[in-house]
């Protein structure tokens, strides 16, 4: 507890009195600040390093998602390219059952069930090539033939269908085979 009696100072008697630091030794002083320059250093070496290393991660990971994804569309794209044969089955069997009268309601659920299946495959995102009428395109077609045309504009161009091509993610995974015009002179 503090005694009335005793001496208060003011800041009045303060006033001519400055504090003062503690000694430092120069040397002292000198070596922490070369302790402290190469710690920011090895801070500096550290985060360029961090960040290097992150972005080489980040840069991998974008790679590996993008391979993965590619990797699925074609086996994707292999899967439906079997089912496609599979339509293709059906689509001789409709052909068929169309020589035999008896056979119409059958031809009619099997015609049915085609057109759904194939309408599943164009929902997951399997595109038509059909290019009747268009310069012919080796690459999106196979040529299985010529046809002699007499028009000039028909020359080089598809001018018959012999089985539909398809694409998927812009990749082609069965091209369209077609009879190509070739003007006769």
């Amino acid at each position: 507890m503090s005694d009335p009696d005793e001496i208060e100072l003011d800041a009045d008697d303060l006033e001519g009195e400055q504090p003062q630091a503690p000694a430092i030794d120069p040397a002292e002083f000198e070596a922490l600040r070369v302790r402290a320059e190469g710690a920011e250093r090895k801070l500096r070496e550290i985060q360029t390093t961090f960040l290097s290393a992150k972005a080489e991660l980040d840069a991998t990971r974008v790679r590996l998602e993008r391979d993965l994804a590619r990797k699925v569309d074609i086996k994707f794209a292999d899967l439906v390219t079997d089912l496609l044969e599979s339509a293709d089955d059906l689509d001789r069997a409709i052909e068929h059952g169309r020589t035999v009268p008896a056979a119409a309601p059958v031809i009619k659920g099997v015609t049915l069930a085609r057109e759904r299946f194939l309408a599943a495959l164009l929902k997951a995102g399997l595109e038509r090539i059909d290019p009747v009428g268009e310069i012919y395109d080796p690459n999106i077609a196979e040529a299985a033939g010529i046809l002699p045309v007499d028009d000039p504009a028909a020359h080089d161009t598809v001018v018959q269908l012999e089985r539909v091509g398809y694409r998927m993610s812009g990749r082609v995974i069965r091209p369209a085979r077609v009879l190509v015009g070739q003007l006769v002179s």
